[in-house]
């Protein structure tokens, strides 16, 4: 039974845990082989070294077992005295990394610690130069390895008796002013002085080092109060720029010193450093390490003991309270350390000083300090008696005050959480602590234009993870409800992940300690960690669950409605509303008698956040009541009149006071356009007035800038639509709305408004629409095309502002809109639906027409927009319409549309259309009238998902087989042209190679292909949108060599069309970047022997223009193409090698009365007249006829 259970806990372990240290041979074999850091391959190295290290960051106790080796290797080199200096550091350098990644206070006891080494290391940190910055990692390891070294049991003075193992490195001269003649004692002591004020990483390994140094019982005598001297020294001369090493140094003296041998310099030091006013600056570090010197000063003062009037509530392990349940209570008293009864323990004044010093740290700006503070408070506390204590836990609750900042709340949470833990803090002062606590864990303030107050509500969470430690169930038992409430409100409403998952710990923590909060196991295994991590899964989900338990109810209602409704971040409104939708369902009668009314009430206030979360939460709650409403069985009337009359006249207020104008204007549109949808949805009783108030709004609503809120308003007249318009008395109402509306969508002034109106127009019912279909349609068909394409399917009616052209996201909107019209309108009803087929027709053509749409400007092809959209369109109403309406020609264009938006270069586009194509061919019931459908059907497979359509080394080879089919052909060639003549190189990369591999392997179809590529050519002519990749597409395609057979093929007229075409498409050299490109194509042709010359005439006039770019490319290609192909041209062979030297030594870029003579010496050379310039050629005819 018990392998299955090993097994699955195996799989629940996370995927990047690691079981021991697997690469331990690879970094054995690296430490083998360390390179000088002269060395060029040495960064490489270190950088992989660290790297497999680095690793085991998060696990770094699978080292232990192999530290001794590692540290074994790296030493023995670092030992040997022929070892190059570089070297040597570079060993430094790897063994830090270790140290880094399993912290000294590990390695430390894995290092080496016999006498001799402490000359050796001695002289080598004597060697070292603090200013060298790159070799840091030697000082810190040398430092570190110094504090195991100066641990010796022996007598310092005794080590200077005799030289141990004298060596080469103690004959070098000493760079850091260390003197090598002075005793090891004296030269230790400078060493440290020196590196405790270099502000880098070593001083904190200094400071360590003094720790361990200082205090040994032959050095304290000597030289303990002449360094606390030195520092106290430095600090009053120089104040400013402070050695954060030495304040560390301090610190560390004091935490590892006896406190017998201290406790003469603690007056002085206490004196001292209060009086350097490091508290005061903005240096968090200075009052850091000023916090910790000032509480273990206060240590030094009282006696090491446990307080005898402690809470005792046993032993804090779980497993040890579990055993212990079954057995005697009272051995945990027993357990505890406490000091005699009658023994009176005195507290010097020093200590008074102290605590206030720790309160104040409290107050501080610096997380690390109010932290250390609160630390540092619990200790000192613990050892004052009861009084004392007693009045200094009343100071850190006085903190939490309203008029105290937001730091001071955090540091106060703290304090007693540490409080708690120590078992300070007694059960007496629950009473007035868990009010304070409801208040930190809900502190949300608002500073500028951001909130604080998730630090402090973290930090309360931990304030009751602390108390579920600290207190026995009895003791918590009448603060349970306000404590378990409180933390599931913060572990599923806190906008916060990081104090959900505090709360959610605390809670789980407080079920397993106390197990008296009520239905405790069921709801924290629901809110674990992971589930309370997405946000909207604890608004809608874990809050549903939490609420079915009757006691939680109730205040996670109040708490959404008292802290979340007016809460600053919009998002959390949202979540709001639909959580107390979710509610509503629980609770029906509370929302209905006492939410409502609150929510109305706050709708007066000036806070537009307020008034936003207001608006938003009636609408839901309202729609969740309506809807029991409508399901109860015995009828039951939550909403009562008098509520409906003020939901009713909700909007209007909010019109006549102005609240939809300016700034706040915006948030007020969006939240009352939900509101009319959920009050549409839930057919509220609504006034004519009521209505008109709301028609209002949705029309100002859809002229509006911000797109969420046009579709909101959209979303929502459609709504009030179907549920308040379908009245016959209303026929008036609604032919007015759709005549403004239908007037709206001429707009050409500013794109926003049409898209507002079209889209309107597009979620208009079907009893709205079908009087007025011929004019939806005409509007929506002549909104859906560009301006010139209006104008050819004849649907342009006045002159439109020229700017329109642009306008591509409202020619978008349109065909979402006109579709959307086909499937309200549907296919029944005669003349007045789509079963007429002129209506149909009239769609499919616009469609068919958009899928055509290129539309550039600066933020790139637009078109794509409209197209992709006409796309998805075609295919929805191809799918659902009566097969009989569908013509072949039309399904024909669908399929070669989609064929070539398949194969066009926007990844997007080419995914949409090729699944879609995919889709339709598959298609169950069958779509008739597809060509070569079986054929199809073997090309493309059954599941769509299959493929992954954006890629293109997966889409390509299957649409390059389309290629075989004189149906598809020539649209596929039309969109294969435009990839490989673009600049995205993994894309012509793929389009080209399966283009290639196909005409390989079908060379029967190259003739056919190559003609209709000139037919493509010749229909796109001077339209640079498939010209420009054109001309890229035939170099590619000629230099390619697979259509060779039809180039040498004199009875195919390829070749001589290409020719011709290319030369009308440059003709007049306006366009420099179109000219440029052509050469290559020209080029390539080079190879075709009858078109030589003419070509060389044509490359010519290149050389002589006067573009610079266009010279110097036509100089280049010509010199390739020659290379290449010179043997078939028409070049006299003796000449070549002069012509390719003129070429490539040639400056192109000099002025062209210097370059013609050149260029006219290379038309000699190759035996082809020179190019004359039109004038020249005119005056020279002229005499010719005046020479006769």
């Amino acid at each position: 039974m018990s392998q299955p259970l090993e097994e699955c806990k195996d799989e629940e372990l996370p995927a990047n845990t690691l079981e021991h240290f697997t690469e331990l041979q690879q970094v054995l074999e690296m430490i083998e082989n360390i390179k000088s850091i002269a060395a060029g391959t040495f960064e490489r190295e270190f950088e992989q070294y660290a790297q497999v290290l680095s690793r085991y960051q998060e696990q770094p106790h699978l080292l232990d077992p192999h530290l001794e080796e590692l540290l074994g290797k790296l030493l023995q080199k670092i030992r040997r005295q022929d070892l190059e200096t570089g070297e040597r550091h570079a060993a430094f350098k790897y063994l830090y990394i270790i140290s880094k990644v399993r912290t000294y206070k590990v390695l430390v006891k894995f290092m080496p610690h016999e006498l001799s080494d402490l000359e050796f290391v001695l002289d080598l940190l004597g060697q070292q130069d603090p200013k060298e910055f790159e070799q840091w990692e030697t000082r810190y390891i040398l430092l570190l390895w110094m504090s195991i070294l100066v641990l010796n049991p022996f007598h310092m003075s005794r080590l200077d008796a005799y030289e141990t193992n004298p060596n080469p490195t103690s004959n070098c001269i000493s760079i850091n002013h260390v003197q090598s003649k002075s005793t090891k004692m004296e030269r230790i002591f400078e060493l440290i002085q020196l590196y405790v004020s270099s502000n880098d990483t070593c001083s904190s390994m200094a400071a360590y080092l003094a720790a361990k140094y200082f205090i040994r019982s032959d050095i304290k005598d000597l030289y303990l109060e002449r360094f606390l001297d030195w520092i106290m020294e430095q600090h009053q001369a120089d104040t400013v720029n402070v050695k954060f090493g030495q304040l560390a140094a301090v610190a560390a003296i004091l935490k590892h010193g006896k406190r017998e041998d201290l406790l003469p310099y603690a007056d002085k030091l206490l004196q001292w450093i209060t009086s350097c006013q490091y508290k005061e600056g903005n240096d968090f570090l200075k009052y850091k390490n000023y916090v910790k010197i000032v509480q273990r000063i206060g240590l030094v003062h009282l006696k090491p003991r446990i307080a005898s009037w402690r809470y005792k509530r046993g032993t804090r392990s779980l497993a040890t309270n579990l055993s212990q349940a079954t057995g005697a209570g009272g051995e945990s008293a027993a357990m505890e350390v406490a000091t005699e009864e009658g023994e009176e323990i005195l507290v010097p004044d020093a200590i008074e000083e102290v605590i206030e010093e720790l309160l104040q740290a409290l107050r501080s700006g610096g997380n690390d300090i109010r932290w250390s503070a609160a630390k540092g408070l619990g200790r000192v506390t613990n050892r004052l008696p009861k009084e004392l204590a007693d009045e200094v836990i009343g100071s850190v609750i006085d903190i939490l005050s309203p008029l105290e900042p937001h730091e001071a709340w955090h540091g106060a949470c703290l304090a007693l959480a540490e409080l708690a833990k120590r078992g300070l803090l007694l059960p007496h002062r629950l009473e007035e602590l868990v009010p304070l606590l409801m208040q930190a864990l809900f502190y949300d303030e608002m500073k500028g234009y951001m909130s604080v107050g998730q630090h402090i509500r973290d930090s309360a969470c931990y304030m009751c993870w602390a108390f579920a430690r600290a207190y026995n169930p009895d003791d918590v038992k009448p603060f349970v409800h306000k404590i378990s409430s409180g933390l599931l409100t913060v572990a599923v409403f806190d906008r916060e992940v990081n104090c959900r998952r505090a709360a959610s710990a605390a809670f789980q923590e407080s079920v397993g300690r106390l197990g008296n909060f009520p239905f405790g196991i069921e709801i924290s295994t629901t809110t674990d960690f992971y589930s309370v991590g997405i946000r909207q899964n604890s608004y809608l989900n874990i809050s549903d669950y939490i609420a079915q338990f009757e006691v939680y109810r109730e205040p996670l209602i109040s708490h959404l409605v008292q802290h979340k409704v007016n809460h600053w971040d919009p998002a959390i409104r949202e979540l709001t509303a639909k959580a107390l939708h979710k509610l509503s369902l629980r609770e029906p009668e509370y929302m209905a008698a006492v939410v409502l009314p609150q929510l109305l009430a706050k709708t007066d206030t000036i806070d537009i956040n307020c008034r936003h979360g207001c608006v938003l939460a009636m609408g839901e709650i309202t729609l969740a009541l309506r809807n029991l409403e409508n399901k109860s069985d015995p009828p039951v009337a939550y909403l009562s009149n008098q509520r409906i009359v003020e939901l009713n006249e909700l909007i209007q207020t909010f019109l006549d006071r102005n609240c939809y104008r300016g700034m706040s204007g915006e948030l007020m549109k969006s939240c009352t356009t939900n509101y009319i949808k959920n009050c549409s949805l839930a057919k509220l009783e609504a006034t004519a007035e009521c209505l008109a108030s709301w028609q209002k709004v949705i029309d100002s609503c859809l002229t509006t800038k911000s797109t969420a809120i046009r579709e909101s308003a959209v979303e929502a007249f459609g709504e009030l639509c179907v549920t308040y318009y379908s009245l016959d008395s209303r026929n008036q109402e609604n032919e007015a709305i759709i005549n403004a509306y239908l007037l709206g969508a001429e707009n050409d002034l500013e794109e926003h408004i049409r898209m507002g109106y079209i889209a309107a127009l597009g979620v208009l019912p079907s009893f709205m629409i079908r009087p007025h279909l011929a004019a939806v349609m005409d509007s929506l068909v002549k909104h859906s095309l560009t301006p010139l394409q209006a104008v050819i399917v004849g649907e342009m009616g006045d002159r439109e502002n020229i700017q329109t052209y642009r306008w591509s996201e409202a020619r978008t909107e349109s065909v979402r809109a006109l579709t959307k019209v086909v499937k309200t309108v549907g296919y029944e009803g005669g003349i007045y639906s789509f079963a007429e087929p002129a209506n149909f027709n009239k769609v499919m053509k616009c469609l068919l027409k958009a899928l055509d749409e290129y539309t550039l400007d600066n933020r790139g092809d637009i078109g794509a927009w409209v197209r992709e959209a006409a796309m998805s369109s075609l295919y929805e109403i191809v799918t659902q319409c009566p097969p009989a309406l569908l013509t072949s020609e039309h399904v024909h264009l669908i399929v070669a549309g989609f064929m070539q938006q398949a194969v066009e270069k926007i990844d997007r586009t080419r995914g949409l259309g090729g699944r879609l194509c995919c889709q339709l061919i598959h298609h169950e019931p069958r779509i008739p009238h597809i060509r070569e459908h079986a054929k199809l059907l073997e090309i493309f497979p059954a599941d769509a998902d299959s493929v992954l359509w954006l890629f293109a080394d997966h889409t390509f080879p299957l649409f390059c087989e389309l290629l075989a089919l004189p149906d598809y052909s020539k649209r596929v060639l039309l969109g294969l042209s435009a990839s490989i003549g673009q600049l995205t190189e993994s894309l012509i990369k793929y389009a080209s190679s399966a283009l290639f591999q196909f005409l390989r392997s079908n060379p029967q179809t190259v003739p056919r292909l190559c003609s209709e590529v000139v037919q493509i050519f010749e229909e796109h002519l001077l339209n640079e949108r498939v010209t420009y990749p054109m001309l890229s597409f035939l170099d590619i395609l000629i230099g390619s060599g697979t259509v060779e057979s039809v180039l040498h093929d004199e009875a195919n007229p390829f070749a001589e069309d290409i020719y011709r075409l290319l030369n009308l498409e440059v003709k007049g050299y306006k366009k420099l970047y179109k000219t440029a490109t052509s050469i290559s194509a020209f080029c390539q042709l080079l190879q075709v022997p009858r078109l030589s010359r003419r070509i060389l005439s044509k490359l010519s006039v290149f050389l002589g223009l006067q573009h610079v770019h266009v010279r110097k490319t036509a100089a280049t290609k010509l010199y390739e193409a020659l290379a290449l192909h010179g043997d078939v041209t028409e070049v006299p062979e003796d000449n070549m090698d002069e012509i390719l030297t003129l070429l490539s030594e040639t400056d192109w870029t000099m002025p062209l009365v210097e370059v013609r003579p050149l260029r006219n010496q290379l038309c000699h050379l190759m035996d082809i007249k020179a190019p004359v310039s039109g004038a020249a050629a005119a005056a020279a005819l002229h005499q010719a006829n005046a020479d006769k």
